[in-house]
């Protein structure tokens, strides 16, 4: 049995790495108990949910089984819990009401477009990877970390962007989203040509800027004093 993972990790040992990197912005959010933060108490609960479902989506890799579920499922998940953070940062309400419609939204678009890409639901074996979730998931998290940068850029209350914490949390998911825009449509072409299609080293982008967006998680929560930004 570990024989099949071991073999997995071995031949993809960069998809490998960006399962186990979860690992260490959670420990640092647990040490520096930055989950004290309303926003970062919303990250913890999405590492959480990511590893588990980067764990059993290597689980079935490894043995050869359809994992294209778990994907397309923690679409609308991985969304609600990342653009929760920002309703919690958003001072004004037309950005809070904004945040709630797209969750709602990409919602309803993630069933309908799991629907459309899959003639059989029932039929896990010959289950599709969604045709424009990943994309309009992309768009919508730039979306929001560009209007927040705006507003902190507007208020002028950070003293230090480089300390602050929640600076390197968006700019590991404005370069690992920005990644997606261009890269799903891609993979998404390729898994279901009827052609095989050699994607090179397009396949494993979206994990290398996986990677980089755990170090900057991790940059970011290592910079998290209690007292200082608990409140912000």
């Amino acid at each position: 049995m570990f024989d099949s993972y071991f073999a997995y990790i071995v031949n993809n040992p960069i998809s490998s790495i960006a399962v186990f990197v979860t690992v260490l912005p959670l420990t640092l959010t647990i040490v520096r108990r930055a989950f004290l933060d309303q926003s970062l108490r919303l990250l913890f609960c999405y590492l959480v949910a990511k590893f588990i479902i980067d764990l059993a989506m290597l689980h079935f890799a490894a043995n050869r089984t359809n994992n294209i579920i778990f994907y397309n499922l923690s679409i609308p998940l991985f969304y609600a819990l990342l653009g929760g953070m920002f309703y919690f940062k958003f001072a004004e309400r037309p950005q809070k009401r904004f945040l709630i419609a797209s969750m709602i939204g990409l919602f309803f678009f993630c069933a309908w477009d799991l629907v459309n890409s899959n003639e059989d639901l029932h039929n896990m074996r010959e289950h599709r990877v969604v045709l424009y979730s990943k994309t309009v998931e992309g768009v919508l998290m730039i979306l929001l970390i560009l209007l927040y940068f705006y507003e902190i850029i507007k208020s002028l209350q950070i003293p230090n962007l480089l300390t602050f914490p929640f600076f390197w949390i968006c700019s590991g998911l404005l370069l690992y989203y920005s990644s997606l825009i261009f890269i799903a449509p891609v993979i998404h072409y390729a898994y279901t040509w009827n052609n095989t299609m050699d994607l090179g080293i397009t396949e494993v982008i979206p994990s290398i800027f996986e990677i980089i967006c755990a170090l900057l998680f991790s940059i970011g929560i290592y910079h998290y004093p209690p007292k200082n930004y608990a409140k912000q």
